[in-house]
């Protein structure tokens, strides 16, 4: 039987970014070996980093699939741990170590036990930022299977220990990546009458901007739109020739996705018009759509949850923060949840320098997650 809190403690040592999880998939891909070497048709494909483990069923109605992310963040390690990152500058901190712990431990339980359908665990690279769940469908990593609906959790320090919170329906947002950069015309900054300020330009739209949210989207559907870096000009006493800003939207539904899209280069169009400027427009949303639980698949999850005595369930808020597996479940039935891990209450937030998430529940998790897959029909 897999010791599930070591496994933890070395995948926690040696975080790497996206698709680079190259020590992560061999650690991954060794353990997965030992678990399947006697089980005939079991199929173990690697990609670049990711791994994607088939099991067949007796008796196939469907084909039940379990996701678990592989990558790191760029961010040193503060915890203190005694099993804290060997890889400087890097860390686990967003529970992604916990995520591939369980991934292998409810593969264990569905390889222990009699099976009618066909499952799919796949362990996925680059959910931060690198969009792996759409380079993995996109390149039929798991085409041939025909998964008919797909899972997922998240760990949450929001949430108390022991608690499974979801919802049907919209749970992340969608996450869209915007570069705007106005291109004018350098000079003296003692003579601004013969240049085109590019830094200028870029003011003027930062504050026009701000009424795509305050006056274009409608307020109950909720939306952010936050530019986080600005670089333009080489020095103080030169008028800026260009200048770039970079920030990040995130709306509910792929309909407001859109429409903001289009209002943000129409407004980017129109301040570089009338700056005499002009401007380039990219927009990079394609991997992070909103996750939306399919209802009937949430709704039966939830009942299960609500029954099952080693945990509590609580309704879970819509949240801004943005997920890969929106883009899975855009092709295929799904649904995400959050398991509580707690330390809200110390501050302990996802992302951090300090994220260190009770590995108490893991255990817990793996039997309930088993248990629940195993039960579908």
């Amino acid at each position: 039987m897999l010791d599930l809190i070591q496994i933890r403690h070395d995948l926690h040592q040696i975080p790497e970014v996206c698709f680079h999880e190259r020590e992560t998939s061999d650690y991954l891909f060794r353990i997965i070996g030992g678990l399947t070497k006697d089980h005939l048709g079991v199929e173990v494909t690697r990609g670049q980093t990711g791994i994607v483990v088939f099991l067949p069923g007796t008796a196939p109605e469907k084909t039940i699939g379990w996701r678990a992310d592989m990558d790191g963040l760029a961010v040193k390690e503060e915890t203190g741990l005694p099993f804290a990152s060997k890889h400087e500058g890097f860390m686990h901190a967003c529970g992604h170590d916990v995520h591939m712990t369980i991934g292998l431990g409810v593969l264990e339980q569905l390889l222990a036990q009699p099976r009618k359908n066909n499952f799919v665990v796949l362990f996925q690279p680059a959910e931060e930022g690198g969009g792996g769940a759409k380079a993995l469908y996109d390149a039929g990593a798991f085409a041939q299977y025909k998964v008919s609906e797909f899972y997922a959790l998240h760990v949450s320090p929001e949430y108390p220990l022991g608690t499974i919170a979801t919802k049907a329906g919209t749970l992340f947002a969608s996450s869209s990546t915007v570069v705007v950069t106005f291109n004018g015309k350098a000079g003296h900054a003692a003579m601004p009458h013969k240049t085109i300020d590019a830094i200028a330009a870029a003011g003027a739209f930062i504050m026009e901007i701000q009424t795509l949210v305050s006056r274009n989207l409608n307020p109950r559907e909720g939306s952010v739109l936050t530019f986080g870096r600005i670089a333009g000009g080489t020095q103080p006493n030169s008028v800026a020739a260009s200048c770039t800003l970079e920030g990040t939207l995130r709306v509910l539904t792929a309909t407001t996705m859109e429409f903001a899209h289009k209002r943000i280069r129409e407004i980017a169009e129109g301040v570089a018009l009338a700056a005499g400027a002009q401007v380039e427009v990219a927009i990079e949303s394609g991997a992070y759509l909103p996750v939306d639980n399919n209802e009937e698949l949430t709704n039966r999850f939830i009942a299960y949850a609500k029954a099952h005595p080693a945990f509590r369930f609580q309704e879970a808020e819509i949240t801004m923060t943005a997920e890969d597996f929106g883009y899975i479940v855009n092709h295929i039935p799904g649904m995400m949840f959050w398991l509580g891990v707690g330390g809200a209450d110390r501050g302990v937030v996802l992302h951090s320098d300090t994220f260190a998430p009770d590995e108490s529940v893991i255990e817990p998790a793996v039997r309930f997650i088993g248990e629940y897959l195993s039960s579908l029909h």
